[in-house]
C-alpha cells in the first residue's frame, strides 16, 4: 500500500507492517506505533537521501516494522564504497535518535516512558539491520567488502550461503524458546523474511552482474580510464566461471592457458561479454578462440 512520495520515491507499507500496527492499536499502544513507524521510515529516509547524493536513483520505498528495502533504478552494488555508504546510513540514524533520545531523557525533555521505547525501538531496528545478511544493510555491507576481494557475483554467493544459516539460527533459537516456554512470533517472521528473501537476492544475482558488466564499458567511455586485472584460465573453463571474478572499477583481460600452461589466446572482458550475451554462460572458453 502506498502511503505518500517524497523526493520522487514512492513509499509503501509492506504487509507485515500493516499488521504490527493493527496489533499496537487493539492493545492501545497506538503511541508505541508511532514511534516505530516514525523511526523505520528515518531509517529508510536516511538511505534515500544518501543514495540521492551519491547519484543513486531509487523508484521505491518498502516499510517493515524492522527497517525497510529499497528499489533502487541505478546499479548501487557497482560501487561497493556508495554501498557502504548507503548501507550504513540507515543504522547509523537508528544509533543518532537513541543516544539523541538519552541526552532528553538525561536533562528530563521528554517523557520517560516514551523515551526508553524509542531508544529500545531504535536500537532493535540499527543492530537488527546490521546483521550480515540480504536484504539487510549489514549483508549488503558485507557483500561490498567481499566484492573487492572475489567480485560481486561470488560475494553475492557467500553473503546468501551466510544469511540462510543466520536465519535458520535465528528460526532454531525460536524453537529452542518455545522448548522452554518463551516464544517469540518476531524471531520466526525475521527467520522466515531473512531466508525466502535470500532466493530473490539469487535470482537478481545475474540480472544485476549482467547489468553492471554492460554499465562498465559506458564508464570506461566516459572516464577514458579504468584499472586492469589479469586472469589466467585453462581452456576448459566455462565462462559463467571467469565472469564470478570480475570485480567491480577494473577491466579484465584473460589469458588463456592450455592444460601444460602454455598461453594459447589473450580475451577482453569486452568478447567474454559478448560471447555471454550470445552463446550463454556455460560455453568453454575455448569456444571463444
Amino acid at each position: 500500500m502506498y502511503i505518500i512520495k517524497i523526493l520522487g520515491v514512492k513509499i509503501k507499507l509492506n504487509l507485515l507492517f500493516l499488521v504490527v500496527i493493527l496489533i499496537f492499536g487493539y492493545f492501545r499502544l497506538l503511541d508505541k506505533a508511532v514511534i516505530t513507524f516514525g523511526s523505520a521510515f528515518l531509517h529508510e529516509l536516511t538511505h534515500v537521501a544518501v543514495a540521492k547524493g551519491n547519484g543513486i536513483g531509487i523508484d521505491e520505498v518498502e516499510l517493515l516494522p524492522f527497517g525497510g528495502v529499497a528499489k533502487y533504478n541505478d546499479l548501487l552494488e557497482l560501487d561497493p564504497k556508495v554501498e557502504i555508504k548507503t548501507a550504513m546510513a540507515g543504522p547509523l540514524c537508528n544509533l543518532f535518535l537513541a543516544a539523541v533520545m538519552v541526552i532528553c531523557l538525561r536533562y528530563s525533555f521528554f517523557n520517560a516512558g516514551w523515551g526508553l521505547f524509542l531508544i529500545r525501538t531504535n536500537l532493535v531496528i540499527a543492530f537488527f539491520n546490521l546483521l550480515p545478511a540480504l536484504p539487510l544493510d549489514g549483508g549488503r555491507v558485507f557483500r561490498a567488502f567481499k566484492t573487492r576481494q572475489l567480485g560481486f557475483r561470488q560475494a553475492t554467493k557467500l553473503t546468501i550461503c551466510l544469511s540462510r544459516y543466520l536465519a535458520v539460527t535465528v528460526g532454531v533459537l525460536a524453537l529452542i524458546g518455545l522448548w522452554f516456554g518463551y516464544f517469540n512470533i518476531m524471531l520466526l517472521i525475521i527467520a522466515f523474511f531473512i531466508y525466502t528473501s535470500t532466493f530473490k537476492e539469487n535470482r537478481n544475482n545475474i540480472y544485476i552482474l549482467m547489468r553492471y558488466l554492460n554499465q562498465k564499458k559506458q564508464r570506461l567511455k566516459e572516464r577514458k580510464i579504468l584499472r586492469n586485472e589479469e586472469l589466467v584460465v585453462i581452456e576448459t573453463t566455462k565462462i559463467k566461471k571467469v565472469i564470478e571474478k570480475f570485480k567491480p572499477k577494473s577491466f579484465h583481460t584473460i589469458m588463456v592457458v592450455d592444460n601444460d600452461l602454455n598461453i594459447i589466446a589473450t580475451l577482453t572482458e569486452e568478447e567474454i561479454i559478448t560471447a555471454l550475451l550470445e552463446l550463454g554462460i556455460n560455453i568453454q572458453i575455448k569456444d571463444l578462440i
